[in-house]
Order: C-alpha cells, then structure tokens, then sequence
C-alpha cells in the first residue's frame, strides 16, 4: 500500500478487497476511528463557528484531542499494515533445523508483539475520539448532534475492532508476561471505551 495520506478513498478500498493479508482489520478499524475524530473536529469547529459561548473551552479541547488522534491513526493504519506484514513474514521462516525452529519462533514472538502493540495504540486513540465526541454531547451546535453520533460509534467499532486484534495476536507471543500486560491493557482501554460510548 502506498502512503496512506495520499492515497485515495478508492484505491485504498480496493487494496484491502484484494486477495492479500494487508492492508486489513487493524488498519481499517485505525481509519475508522480516524472518520470518528474528522467527525468531532467538524462538530467542534461548527459550534466554535458561532461565536463564544460557555462551551467553547470545551469545543476547542475537543477539537485539539481530535486533531492529534486523527493524525495518531493515519499513521497507525500505515502501521498496522507494516506490523501483520512482518508477522506474515515471521511466520515463513524456515524450520528444518533446531536452530531455524528457535530462530523462527522468536522472530514470530517479538513481530506478534509489534502486531498486538499497534491495534492497542488504534484502542487507545479511538478512546481518545470517543471521550472528545462525549465532551461535546450537548455542549455542541444541535443540528449536528446526529454527526456526533456518527463519530461515537465509530470510536467504539473501531477500537473494539482494534482489541480483536490485539487477542488474536496474543497466543503467539512467547512470554507470558508480555501476553498478560497487553491483554490487560486493552481490557482497561476498551472499558474506558464502553463507558464513553454507552449504548
């Protein structure tokens, strides 16, 4: 895949319909959660459009949380696709020997770690989109309140999405500590995320 920001809605479409492992899951989930923050900056930047009022403190943080994770997950989508890549990689290695098979399970171990750390970066930003979209319900312009919506849902597909990701690539890592922390982690992340995006 070429460079996500200059790539085209179309083609980047296309790219995850063709008949290979990336781009995929995680990085869609990744531009979702992107959408969902696009989403609260246009929201934000509407009501702050207005004028001044009681919330506009609040709309121009919103905004600000949203800007920095839109860009936090372009650049994880790109990531996310590098991250399966490599482990797609791992996983041909060969085997014959005892050392091959050490050397082999090792490159998987640590590639399946990077593949897990990323799509739990992506949970963590969509946290971020979703605590900012809840921060503007009802301190926003009410005629986009359906836009906000939008983006809440969004947040939560995308980073429930993105745990997927993390568990899947759990069973593959050697260290069972390392496999615990991150299942641990993204468990906290995706609370935080159901409690700002209630249903």
């Amino acid at each position: 895949m070429t460079h996500l920001p200059s790539t085209s809605i179309a083609d980047y479409l296309a790219a995850i319909a063709a008949a290979t492992p990336t781009p995929g899951g995680g990085s869609a989930a990744a531009l979702t959660a992107a959408m969902g923050a696009a989403l609260v900056e246009m929201v934000a930047g509407l009501s702050l459009a207005k004028g001044e009022g009681e919330h506009s403190a609040l709309q121009r943080a919103a905004r600000e949380r949203a800007t920095a994770a839109r860009s936090e997950l372009l650049s994880l989508a790109e990531e996310d696709a590098t991250a399966f890549s490599a482990f797609m990689h791992a996983l041909k290695l060969p085997k014959s020997s005892a050392r091959e098979q050490e050397t082999r399970t090792a490159t998987i171990s640590s590639a399946a770690q990077r593949a897990a750390e990323v799509p739990l970066a992506t949970l963590r930003a969509a946290v971020a989109v979703a605590d900012a979209a809840q921060t503007l319900a009802e301190r926003s312009l009410f005629s986009a309140a359906s836009d906000l919506a939008v983006a809440a849902r969004f947040a939560r597909a995308a980073g429930e999405s993105a745990a997927e990701n993390v568990e899947a690539n759990l069973p593959y890592i050697e260290d069972a500590e390392t496999r615990a922390s991150l299942a641990r982690q993204a468990e906290a992340a995706l609370n935080s995320l159901r409690r700002s995006t209630p249903q």
